[in-house]
């Protein structure tokens, strides 16, 4: 129920970080688990003081595409892509 409310959030407040933003799975991934967990997702979002924590989390749970508490590097990969594609679409607008 909370994942689906969080979920609906994100929704409603376009998040506009990247999935990417300059750093590679590898970096984000602390603890070569081959797993983003979100304490790592959130700390290293969080690291440069452009993001909040709640926002932070929020984004964590949006890639999380499988729900299962951690990203894989397949779901950073598409959440890099949908961003980047929706970053292109409205440009040419």
């Amino acid at each position: 129920m909370t994942r689906t409310f969080i979920l609906s959030a994100v929704a409603v407040c376009a998040i506009g970080a990247t999935a990417h933003a300059g750093a590679d799975f590898a970096t984000v991934d602390a603890n070569s688990d081959g797993f983003v967990s979100e304490t790592e997702f959130v700390t290293w979002k969080t690291s440069s003081g452009e993001m909040s924590a709640a926002d932070a989390l929020l984004k964590f749970i949006e890639i999380d595409a499988d729900a299962s508490g951690m990203i894989s590097e397949a779901e950073m990969k598409a959440a890099a892509e949908k961003d980047d594609n929706d970053s292109k679409s409205s440009t040419e607008m």
